[in-house]
């Protein structure tokens, strides 16, 4: 190392200079480096991240506002409102623009109605950083006392609420929507995706405050509104049947009751009743039972009701006629080791007269006549044991066994509507094709789809061509059969002046849930009917469960009253023809023959 004398007398390395140039070369790399990484980063900013970025900025200086769409109205048959919708203020905040949680939710619980803890709760841990609801369908005076409130970072937006304008009439048919408008139960859960409507939205620009400043154009969607349904039902007829079937219940003390009325050839269903019912505006204030459609999801064990589609398959079976007379054994036979017994002591009886007296002996003489095969396949096609395609939700399949698990006390049981069970909408199916000339219908609650503005977007009336569950002929012998029932036998009761009345009573002893046998004092009151025996309109189909056994539990007490009381305003109302005469031209001698009908 060479070391120099500089002119003050100290020295100095030659080797500085070498050093510095590296280091200066080493600064200089460093940068351009770093020069050109920034500008990598920079591309890598401008070409990928800039989309994201941008968004980000947009949401910084804009907010979305949603435009909820109106959800399609429910109407019945003749146009009126079941369901619809109306706009109710919502109460709204952004956490991120209130500026004392504390103070905000302690002035707002007393208006809304909601504990502190709640309303602080939302605003502290909101589900979006923005938006929270604080309260749906608040009340137009409770929205002004918000608004004088003046409390930032609160506002209010109208949204649309679900509306019932007859209360909880044919709740079991409509169902309910949920908190978000998304329908749970019933029409409103089956055709949803046509009553709901599409959300719209608009942007608004905002300054540093949150203030909105103008709205862009482009960020406009405009919502649209869900379409509408018209079902079969009629109003009229509903209210009807739910008075008549809250009556039973309430009369009676029963656990539930219900009632149908079915178009005896379309399959129409014009009113749907169950009770105790529910309020669709509030459901959840009821127990989940009483809003189960129990029509369509409870199968229950039929009893005598069940009559008359076995004796219909035993005289299309040739295996007897109306006016063959068969010995009841005076009211008690043993059937091998099982014993039968009627509620009266009967001799010899038509066959028509063992459905006019109910008689238990003389349907298992048929039963036996039939054998299981020739039932099961009878039963089979008369529509038992199978879902009836209706379009509401829940419907069961009812049970009707495979005929391989059939015995010899089946071969007795079947006849009197046990080992079998049902739901009321398949026996009220299966009694309109037995007495309409023998053609099966398909059960059915919505007659059409509308669009926005009303006009016919979908025909929803079923076109199928289902086999005959009886022949014509067996058919007519029914009527008959069923209106002396009516005129002779157990259902005098639900007699009509002016309208044949066909129909029969049954009452049924409940079978355990989870066991063999029979509840104690659990009775199952019912009565099925049709009317007029000339051409049959009207199929009506009443059952009361559980009665308090001391107030009544026949079906002829507790059930045909209520169905004849449905048949008297329903027939008129419709316009359905008379075909009786009336009382004062019999008294003249005017005879049925003779009574003119269009």
């Amino acid at each position: 190392m060479a070391w120099a004398q500089r002119s003050d007398g100290t020295e100095s390395c030659s080797a500085v200079r070498p050093i510095r140039a590296w280091v200066a070369h080493v600064l200089i790399g460093l940068t351009v480096i770093l020069l050109a990484s920034l500008s990598v980063r920079l591309v890598q900013i401008q070409r990928e991240l800039r989309p994201e970025l941008m968004e980000w900025s947009q949401r910084r200086l804009s907010s979305t506002i949603p435009l909820p769409g109106r959800r399609g109205m429910i109407l019945d048959r003749r146009g009126r409102v079941l369901a619809g919708s109306h706009l109710l203020p919502t109460v709204f905040a952004d956490p991120r623009l209130v500026e004392d949680h504390g103070a905000a939710a302690e002035r707002l619980a007393p208006l809304l109605e909601r504990p502190v803890q709640d309303i602080r709760q939302a605003l502290d841990k909101p589900t979006s950083p923005a938006f929270v609801i604080l309260k749906r369908s608040i009340t137009p005076e409770t929205a002004r006392a918000i608004e004088e409130l003046n409390l930032r970072g609160i506002g209010l937006r109208d949204e649309p609420v679900r509306t019932y304008p007859n209360g909880p009439l044919a709740a079991h048919v409509l169902g309910f929507v949920g908190a978000e408008g998304k329908g749970l139960e019933g029409i409103e859960m089956t055709l949803d995706s046509y009553l709901r409507g599409k959300p719209g939205r608009r942007v608004v620009v905002r300054d540093i405050r949150r203030r909105a400043v103008f709205e862009r154009p482009e960020g406009y969607i405009a919502p649209q509104d869900g379409m509408h349904v018209v079902l079969t039902i009629d109003v009229a007829i509903q209210e009807v049947l739910e008075r008549e079937v809250k009556e039973a219940a309430e009369k009676y003390k029963a656990e539930a009751a219900m009632g149908i009325v079915l178009s005896a050839k379309s399959g129409e269903v014009l009113a749907l009743a169950i009770a105790p019912g529910f309020d669709p505006v509030s459901p959840a204030a009821v127990p989940a039972s009483n809003r189960r459609n129990r029509i369509l999801t409870d199968p229950m064990e039929p009893g005598s009701v069940f009559k008359p589609f076995i004796m219909a398959a035993a005289i299309e079976a040739g295996v007897t006629h109306p006016n063959e007379m068969i010995h009841c054994r005076n009211g008690v036979h043993h059937f091998g080791r099982r014993r039968l017994n009627d509620h009266r002591p009967y001799g010899l009886l038509s066959v028509e007269q063992i459905m006019m007296y109910s008689s238990n002996i003389g349907m298992a003489f048929l039963g036996q006549r039939l054998g299981n095969k020739g039932m099961y396949e009878a039963l089979k096609r008369q529509g038992f044991g199978g879902r009836t395609g209706i379009d509401l939700p829940g419907e069961s399949d009812g049970l009707l066994l495979p005929v391989s698990r059939w015995n010899s006390y089946s071969t007795t049981s079947v006849p009197m509507g046990q080992e079998v069970a049902v739901t009321p909408l398949q026996m009220a199916a299966s009694l309109a094709a037995l007495l309409n000339g023998g053609q099966r219908i398909q059960p059915h609650a919505v007659a059409a789809l509308l669009d926005r503005q009303y006009r016919l977007l979908e025909d929803r009336r079923p076109e199928v061509d289902l086999p005959e569950a009886v022949n014509p002929a067996v058919s007519a012998i029914m009527r008959d059969i069923l209106a002396k029932v009516i005129n002779e036998g157990t259902g005098r009761p639900s007699k009509l002046e002016g309208w044949q009345v066909m129909g029969k009573t049954g009452t049924a002893q409940v079978p355990w849930e989870n066991r063999r046998g029979y509840e104690p004092n659990a009775y199952l009151g019912s009565f099925i009917a049709a009317a007029p025996a000339a051409d049959p309109e009207l199929v009506v189909v009443m059952m009361v469960r559980k009665p308090d056994r001391r107030l009544g539990y026949y079906g002829s007490q507790v059930a045909a009253p209520g169905v004849r009381a449905v048949l008297a305003e329903a027939l008129p109302y419709l316009n359905i023809p008379k075909d009786l005469p009336a009382a004062d031209e019999l008294s003249e001698g005017i005879s049925l023959a003779a009574d003119p009908r269009p």
